[in-house]
């Protein structure tokens, strides 16, 4: 029997592309190697703009720092909060709009996080904090999963697949489409378009759904955010202190 249980939800992907791939031989065009490459390429491609996976962390914030390093997995914030209170996603122009000198602005508790859109690695709470206060800030974060991996002694993934099995098919299709692509004959690319037109077909519910699940709790603004640590202030003095 071929893998593991642990690899059985990514081995009935790769064979189910392998039956539209007409690929069943016992000397398969495509290497499951290959196809796991793809799948995770899936995977990922779905995750950098949908929130599919969202995980919580708390980052520890210091008077005197005023930008917090991101999780190395982050890909957009999706809400924070501080003391139990919600903090509100601000972007540096429109903080700016209304208040030129914000970045002298000092307080006892925050009430926002400005986001960059071009820095999205970095969080900066506002107000400052006040000499000697020190805050927690609980973060939910969009997340990019682990890339999965082939191997080939065990016949399994070193990973598994993250997203919920009710997108299988976008990922199967995904995989079908991009396996085409590798071939590149008019034939190829043609069945390699209807394969890739269904999976964003798929790729739009999920980012549908996903705007009903997360535009009311919270306000997007291209970041994420994991456990902590903080990177330097704004006057380029370089501090490095990360827990996970």
């Amino acid at each position: 029997m071929e893998g593991s249980i642990m690899a059985e939800r990514e081995l009935n992907i790769i064979n189910e592309a392998r039956i539209t791939l007409n690929d069943t031989s016992s000397e398969p065009r495509w290497t499951t190697p290959r196809l796991i490459k793809l799948l995770s390429d899936a995977q990922e491609d779905m995750c950098k703009n949908i929130p599919l996976i969202a995980r919580k962390a708390t980052i520890n914030t210091y008077s005197g720092v005023t930008e917090y390093s991101l999780p190395i997995d982050s890909v957009k914030l999706l809400r924070a909060s501080s003391d139990g209170k919600a903090l509100t996603n601000i972007a540096y122009d429109e903080i700016e709009r209304n208040n030129v000198e914000w970045e002298e602005d000092t307080a006892g508790s925050y009430s926002h996080v400005v986001v960059n859109a071009l820095s999205q690695k970095t969080i900066r709470p506002y107000p400052a904090l006040e000499v000697s206060a020190n805050k927690s800030i609980k973060v939910s974060y969009q997340a990019i999963p682990q890339r999965l991996d082939w191997d080939e002694a065990f016949e399994d993934t070193e990973y598994e697949l993250t997203i919920d099995s009710m997108w299988d098919l976008a990922l199967t299709q995904y995989v079908i489409g991009m396996a085409f692509v590798d071939y590149g004959d008019e034939s190829s690319l043609s069945r390699s378009q209807v394969a890739i037109g269904l999976y964003n077909k798929e790729y739009q519910r999920a980012l549908k759904l996903s705007k009903k699940s997360f535009t009311k709790r919270g306000r997007t603004t291209g970041y994420q955010a994991k456990v902590v640590g903080y990177q330097g202030d704004y006057n380029g003095r370089s501090n490095t202190r990360c827990r996970y």
